[in-house]
């Protein structure tokens, strides 16, 4: 991990920032998060993490490549706590970043022949939360047992477990 910090007083680049807390009330252990978070995401160009408050994190990443790994790879946890993590924009200030969305790959299992589609797949992602990506494997061969959807779920909201398909002229 020797490699992986950055100086403290580097300029902030705040086109590889991201800004994070742990879904919990509980207070975060900072430097085992740290070296666990910086472990985890093996940043080629390094990382720095600063506390900004006891429950409000800056992620900086030197390159876009190391950010968007751990955008594409998440969601990520420490001691069992989900990360909700978002890109920081420019002009905003990350105390006043909205953070009440993570992303997940769900798994659709029995899916009915016909409904597999692109269009079904993002109906089901935007009843479960707001679509963002289906799993380019999906449709391809014969057969599958799962489908997998990329969604952003609330987190102030509870999941929702099943839903009933029915095609247009009534049949199911």
């Amino acid at each position: 991990l020797g490699d992986v910090y950055k100086r403290q007083d580097e300029k902030v680049d705040f086109r590889f920032c991201l800004v994070g807390r742990f879904l919990t009330d509980k207070v975060i252990n900072f430097q085992a998060m740290r070296n666990t978070m910086a472990g985890l995401w093996r940043p080629g160009k390094g990382i720095c993490i600063k506390d900004l408050s006891p429950t409000l994190f800056l992620f900086q990443n030197f390159h876009e490549i190391d950010i968007r790994r751990v955008l594409e790879s998440g969601p990520w946890t420490f001691d069992q706590h989900i990360l909700i993590v978002k890109r920081l924009g420019e002009l905003e200030q990350p105390q006043n970043v909205p953070l009440f969305h993570t992303s997940f790959w769900i798994q659709i299992y029995n899916l009915p022949i016909g409904f597999l589609s692109v269009k079904v797949l993002q109906n089901i992602g935007n009843y479960i939360g707001e679509f963002q990506a289906s799993d380019e494997n999906n449709l391809m061969g014969v057969w599958r047992n799962y489908m997998r959807i990329r969604v952003s779920i609330g987190v102030r909201k509870p999941l929702k477990r099943r839903m009933r398909l029915k095609k247009a002229r009534g049949e199911w």
